[in-house]
């Protein structure tokens, strides 16, 4: 993007193949959704992986070819595509067919790979012949060994990586029937291992359901496990609380831009070709809407395409008068500005930054300065970040 528009856009809710009203209109039937919830939306909200016809680039409408090898896991903020190889895994930017080698590794028992958007690390799991799974992650000196899992099943379910790369969550065995690998998962709970160490800790749901979706919710640091109930933990696993779900099928989105939860939940033996929706406050976790909403949709998969939220964490580091800035991706911004004023809450001053979460300006000149950031993908502009004050001697 060349610039970053004001912060004013509506989430877009998929919900099966048809699009539903996110907010005004919560859950009236708005047709055929132009993308399903199940192809891979990367690069700002920009791209399209449909299985079919390739990747789409759904600002012009062009088929973007894809080299040979197999997906394995998609970049939100930018135009790549991780693409499996016999020599390794290669990020692929589908905007100028450009690529590079991220993990030399073999590709022999991949199971599955993820990327962390903010600190662009691409984590993969590799399934041994004991049951165990090997976790390593991508480096600038080659691959990194993270840890290895000890429980069985571990990663037959979703998994979620934190964007900032700290934390991987993923449902886990804590009781398996069976002799001998592949073992079969009877009493599946979640799992977390902190990067930093590769240590591994639980949490003990036992949720029998086979379906539990983990979603991690970028905004204010907490995982969701979606199952028969959702209980909701901080990013080290301490319980804020569960409820019932019901449903044989249930599927979660949390905006990261509007700060809403989208839940829908569709049971396939006694409401056939009914859902019901539910919007909730992600702050408070209470409910936005006035009873349930059904919705004549006959399918259960969910997805959400929002602007990006308030960028987080924002560091500032000034060596005399160079100027460092990091921060956190909230929402996988695809470009940031970067506000600049002379007095708190003033902007005399735009700058335009691409897709990474960091920058470096040199030759500031001496003074006092106030910024905030804001991010911006192909739906619309998010809100600024908390202010920073920034003194250059």
């Amino acid at each position: 993007m060349a610039s970053v528009p004001p912060a004013a856009a509506q989430d877009r809710l998929i919900v099966g193949s048809r699009e539903v009203g996110a907010i005004g209109h919560f859950g009236a039937d708005l047709g055929p959704a132009p993308v399903l919830p199940w192809t891979p939306r990367f690069g700002g909200e920009r791209y399209v992986h449909d299985p079919e016809r390739g990747v789409i680039d759904l600002r012009t409408g062009r088929t973007l070819p894809l080299p040979g090898g197999f997906p394995v896991a998609y970049d939100r903020a930018r135009p790549r595509v991780f693409m499996g190889r016999s020599d390794g895994i290669w990020a692929v930017d589908v905007s100028t067919s450009w690529s590079f080698l991220v993990l030399p590794v073999s590709v022999t028992g991949l199971a599955t790979c993820a990327h962390a958007t903010s600190a662009d690390v691409l984590f993969c799991v590799f399934l041994r012949s004991d049951g165990q799974h090997d976790i390593v992650r991508s480096g600038s000196l080659g691959p990194v060994h993270v840890t290895t899992t000890p429980f069985a099943d571990a990663f037959a379910g979703n998994w979620v990586v934190t964007p900032d790369a700290s934390r991987i969550y993923f449902k886990h065995c804590a009781r398996e029937a069976g002799t001998a690998p592949p073992y079969f998962c009877v009493e599946p709970d979640l799992g977390m291992v902190d990067v930093a160490t590769g240590t591994v800790a639980t949490a003990g749901i036992f949720d029998p359901a086979a379906s539990m979706e983990l979603v991690w919710d970028e905004v204010h640091d907490r995982v969701f496990a979606v199952g028969t109930r959702i209980d909701v933990f901080t990013r080290d696993l301490v319980s804020l609380g569960s409820a019932a779900t019901g449903g044989r099928c249930r599927n979660l989105a949390i905006s990261p831009h509007t700060g809403r939860i989208y839940l829908n939940v569709h049971d396939y033996y006694y409401s056939a070709g009914w859902a019901t929706l539910s919007a909730y406050d992600a702050a408070t976790l209470d409910p936005l809407e006035l009873g349930e909403t059904r919705t004549t949709n006959a399918g259960c998969p969910v997805a959400l395409v929002s602007a990006p939220g308030r960028p987080r964490g924002v560091q500032v580091t000034v060596r005399g008068r160079d100027v460092s800035l990091t921060w956190t991706n909230i929402g996988a911004a695809s470009s940031f500005v970067l506000d600049v004023g002379f007095a708190p809450g003033r902007t005399d001053l735009s700058l335009f930054l691409g897709p990474e979460p960091f920058a470096r300006f040199t030759g500031v000149p001496p003074g006092t300065y106030y910024m905030r950031l804001r991010g911006g993908n192909e739906v619309g502009g998010g809100r600024s970040s908390n202010e920073v004050v920034v003194r250059v001697p």
